[in-house]
């Protein structure tokens, strides 16, 4: 074999070795290079994987914030409602308590003041009745005192079995010529009671007694009627009464002391009779059927 030949060989056999290594070297370094790309894949999955699981339990996480949050609100809202209207309730009980003292002390002040006013305008009436003496001034005065305290009133003078009008007050035309006015005792009402007995008749005492006709007074509508009594003997009669349509709220006669007020005038006003002397003679008079006496015939003409 030749040198040349030799030499070829040679260099055939090293270049097939050097192609095998760089064959072996090649696929190794793809099989490395695939198994960097393998393990970064994978790396980038976990990592991929570990950012989605990450996600979901921060969204998880947010989710059970919210419905946390919506919870506090929501028992925050039924707490604050539920103490309003418990505090609602306390501030009624408190104001209904508050606004019942007041109205109790309201009440109270109302009717001092009115009971007041009434005890003052009686003083007055009966300072004005120890003024006069006669029959006709102490009648008349007396009927004035009465109209503060009654809608109507009527003093009707006692003839034996019989009642003439000395002065009406308030009872429309029979108010212009009241001597005129004649009626039988028997059948008069309260009238006929205060006579028969003595002593104040109401149509609304323990025994209900109706009012006189003359009066035509509205069922409901309260009538007293008031002896005056001289030495024992009743020689007339002050009837009053609530009218027979309702006065105002802060009228006397629409309360309920009036009959009282009433009952103390007329036994003032006959008490001041009495002792004046002016009726004596008639207080003394025998006979049922006679004239009464000059003072008190004089009076009603």
């Amino acid at each position: 074999m030749s040198l040349d030949e030799t030499l070829h060989k040679t260099l055939d056999t090293l270049r097939q070795s050097v192609d095998d290594v760089l064959a072996r070297e090649v696929r190794t370094a793809k099989e490395q290079l695939r198994d960097a790309v393998d393990r970064e894949r994978r790396a980038i999955l976990e990592q991929a994987e570990q950012t989605a699981r990450a996600a979901a339990d921060l969204r998880a996480v947010t989710s059970v914030q919210v419905a946390s949050a919506a919870d506090l609100e929501s028992a925050r809202q039924t707490a604050y409602d539920e103490g309003f209207d418990a505090g609602r309730a306390d501030g009624w009980d408190a104001g209904r308590q508050h606004g019942t003292i007041e109205g109790r002390q309201a009440a109270f002040a109302e009717a001092s003041a009115r009971e007041l006013t009434t005890t003052e305008r009686l003083s007055a009436s009966v300072r004005r009745l120890d003024t006069v003496g006669t029959v006709p001034e102490m009648l008349d005065l007396l009927l004035q005192c009465v109209m503060k305290e009654a809608a109507r009133a009527a003093v009707l003078i006692v003839r034996g079995s019989e009642l003439q009008g000395w002065k009406f007050i308030g009872f429309g035309a029979r108010t212009e010529n009241p001597t005129e006015f004649r009626q039988a005792v028997l059948g008069a009402g309260v009238v006929e009671e205060a006579i028969r007995s003595g002593s104040t008749a109401s149509t609304h005492g323990p025994v209900r007694i109706p009012a006189p006709a003359f009066a035509e007074l509205p069922l409901g509508r309260r009538a007293v009627g008031v002896p005056i009594v001289i030495q024992g003997r009743v020689v007339a009669v002050l009837y009053a009464d609530q009218g027979s349509q309702t006065q105002a709220a802060d009228h006397p006669a629409e309360g309920v002391a009036w009959p009282s007020a009433i009952e103390i005038l007329t036994r003032h006003a006959s008490r001041c009779l009495e002792a004046s002397g002016a009726l004596r003679a008639a207080a003394a008079a025998p006979a049922p059927h006679a004239r009464p006496p000059a003072a008190m015939a004089g009076g009603a003409r």
